[in-house]
């Protein structure tokens, strides 16, 4: 995995007014490394819209050869057919995850937030398929983000997550840009983006708008000669 992992965030969609689908559909024409549905509404207006959602996104994400995660929910995942999850360190437990689509007769591509040392360590007892580092730099799509790390952190995090042996894919998230997406992808193999998808206020043709920042971002990242 190297390159984008977009993440189709359905607060920031809906607060624009655009078609998330078709937003999806946008992004994946770019073929980044990865997609996410962020369907944090479902918390308060069910789970219906977002397995709607699914039932669209994964097969196009799966004819593109792009994998999609859940954002949070492996019992989505597990129902619509999605190949992975998406978990913080508050929810299912990566463990979990694997017994529970064991019992189902499939198997989960599993990510895994942290923020620091202890959190990696711990992490790679439950062997996630990817570790997600952040929050990079300031980002407003959680209520109460926790403190941001900047890069020299992230390049610290990223070290350490290699010498304690971990040799997945390392995803850096949380206020990624096309500014930052190069300086990202010298540290690390993936760069998680909401914001930076979104068009501009005063794009003539917002899908081309949305996909030429979804390429730049993808590029940026696969472009970038790691450092170590």
């Amino acid at each position: 995995m190297r390159g984008l992992y977009a993440i189709i965030d359905t607060a920031a969609l809906d607060e624009l007014g655009l078609d998330i689908v078709r937003f999806a559909e946008v992004v994946l024409s770019v073929r980044p490394a990865a997609i996410q549905l962020r369907d944090k509404s479902s918390d308060r207006t069910g789970l219906r819209r977002t397995i709607e959602l699914l039932s669209y996104i994964v097969p196009t994400a799966e004819g593109l050869g792009v994998p999609l995660y859940v954002n949070d929910r492996a019992d989505l995942a597990l129902v619509t057919g999605a190949p992975g999850v998406h978990v913080g360190q508050m929810d299912l437990p990566v463990a979990s995850v694997r017994r529970l689509a064991k019992r189902c007769n499939t198997e989960l591509s599993v990510g895994l937030s942290n923020t620091n040392e202890s959190q990696i360590r711990q992490a790679l007892e439950e062997r996630p398929d990817y570790l997600a580092i952040g929050p990079i730099f300031g980002t407003r799509n959680k209520l109460n983000p926790n403190p941001t790390l900047g890069l020299p952190r992230l390049r610290e995090l990223a070290s350490y997550s290699r010498h304690v042996g971990f040799s997945g894919p390392i995803v850096a998230i949380g206020g990624v840009d096309i500014s930052s997406a190069q300086a990202i992808g010298e540290i690390v193999d993936v760069a998680a983006v909401i914001g930076g998808l979104l068009p501009s206020p005063d794009a003539t043709d917002i899908w081309s708008d949305v996909r030429d920042r979804a390429k730049a971002l993808h590029d940026a990242i696969v472009g970038a000669q790691k450092k170590d």
